[in-house]
């Protein structure tokens, strides 16, 4: 009975992994196709911002619309649909022929990638041993970090051979090979047991006292009550703040390449592949994501050896504390490349060892299993809404400040979120015994 069980749980792992990487994919691959779409259709930096806009904010209403469903019909049953709709929006991007067009499909692209994240988030939870949950986390949190250098690859690769329009469209429909795969996949897989014996029960108590049916919003309501309150605001905050600071550091990006010298690189490859695809944007990209990817890896071996608010207040404090040394040292006017190497490589292991994972973890596992989609799709999608912003905002407040004090701003950011962190474990600690959630902090 063990056997069939361990495979399921791979099964289920297998699964949400391609789809945290399927997400990323969406989310990375953005900035390498915005030249092409830029120059064909001959848009503003008015419209190309909008453009860019659309896939994130997509992203917050799948997210927290997508988590809702979730707990009203159940993770399994929306997967499959969801990997399906990703396929027959991802070949449609094929047939983009003016603005409005993309707009919709990005927004579309947007919304389905954000609602993998509670989607994936609540089946993996449901469908995995406790003993084995935070090492499957921090697996998908890797694969999700890959989504990045290999929509990199995919497209240095694809401009070897398309020296035409076709080859952003081409971009975007390649995301159907994987939603394809999830999609037959997931039909495979049952659905969670927990949901359905939940599911059950609620049904069994209505029909004996009578109550109403749900809505979408009793989700928000239970999570905003006085006994999840604070847990929702300490994770609401804790993930929002990062993600600022994690998608807001890009604006640094330029000083990193400049100091790692990406056009040495670019021609030492010596490879003839598309001039829209310029260095600095796609050797750039693959690199700086690979750092990235330093930190998801690392944490893999490490979550389970460690208790998870600690292990996220110890990667808020690291990341924080190399963004206000790094602002310090640009306040300097010093240029000294291995120093600025060094504190953005501490700032990238810190955040994807810790918060990273630990965030999407606790999101999952601080709600019982009524509310857990709603729960986690309301905090993915707020955080969501915070890389919007940092995207959006930060380079107009670098302008008006200048870079350091930017930096400087994030650091304050990642402290703000270390202190959320600290409020959340005392939270934990005075009202553990009167919460119904299913709380998983502590690892063997």
């Amino acid at each position: 009975m063990l056997e069939p069980e361990c495979s399921k749980a791979r099964a289920v792992s297998f699964l949400c992994s391609l789809g945290l990487f399927i997400a990323g994919y969406v989310f990375y691959s953005s900035s390498l196709i915005q030249a092409f779409y830029a120059a064909e259709f001959t848009l503003s930096n008015w419209q190309i911002g909008i453009a860019q806009s659309a896939v994130p904010l997509g992203a917050v209403t799948g997210a927290v619309l997508a988590g809702r469903l979730a707990d009203l019909f159940g993770r399994h049953r929306l997967l499959v649909w969801n990997f399906l709709m990703l396929v027959l929006v991802s070949l449609s991007g094929s047939l983009i022929f003016d603005y409005s067009s993309l707009l919709i499909v990005r927004l579309l692209d947007g919304c389905l990638a954000g609602t993998l994240y509670p989607l994936c988030a609540a089946y993996l939870t449901e469908m995995t041993p406790a003993a084995a949950l935070a090492r499957q986390s921090a697996v998908l949190m890797f694969i999700n970090c890959l989504a990045a250098p290999a929509a990199c690859i995919v497209a240095i690769l694809l401009s070897c051979v398309c020296r035409d329009p076709v080859l952003w469209r081409v971009m975007i429909a390649s995301l159907a090979v994987p939603s394809l795969a999830a999609y037959i996949w997931s039909t495979l897989l049952p659905e969670s047991q927990q949901w359905l014996y939940a599911e059950n029960s609620r049904i069994t108590s209505s029909h004996q006292t009578g109550e109403a049916g749900r809505s979408l919003f009793d989700g928000a309501r239970i999570l905003f009550s006085p006994d999840y309150r604070s847990v929702t605001l300490c994770l609401l905050g804790a993930w929002f703040l990062m993600d600022v600071a994690y998608y807001g550091i890009n604006f640094f990006v330029p000083y990193l390449l400049q100091a790692m010298q990406i056009n040495t690189l670019q021609n030492h490859f010596a490879l003839s592949y598309h001039p829209l695809l310029s260095s600095g944007t796609v050797w750039g990209t693959l690199i700086i994501n690979l750092f990235f990817a330093l930190g998801a890896l690392a944490a893999i071996f490490v979550i389970e050896k460690v208790d998870l608010i600690r292990l996220q207040k110890f990667g808020f404090f690291w990341a924080g504390i190399s963004l206000f040394l790094l602002a310090g040292y640009f306040y300097t006017d010093l240029r000294l490349d291995s120093i600025i190497i060094i504190l953005f490589v501490v700032f990238n292991f810190a955040i994807n060892l810790g918060p990273d994972v630990t965030t999407y973890l606790l999101s999952a596992t601080s709600y019982p299993v009524e509310i857990r989609g709603s729960g986690h799709g309301l905090i993915a999608g707020f955080a969501k809404f915070g890389s919007f912003l940092g995207v959006l905002l930060l380079p107009w407040l670098q302008d008006l400040w200048g870079y350091q004090a930017v930096i400087l701003l994030l650091s304050v950011f990642l402290f703000m979120a270390y202190m959320m962190t600290v409020s959340f474990a005392r939270v934990i600690s005075a009202e553990y015994k009167k919460m119904e959630a299913e709380i998983i902090y502590e690892t063997n």
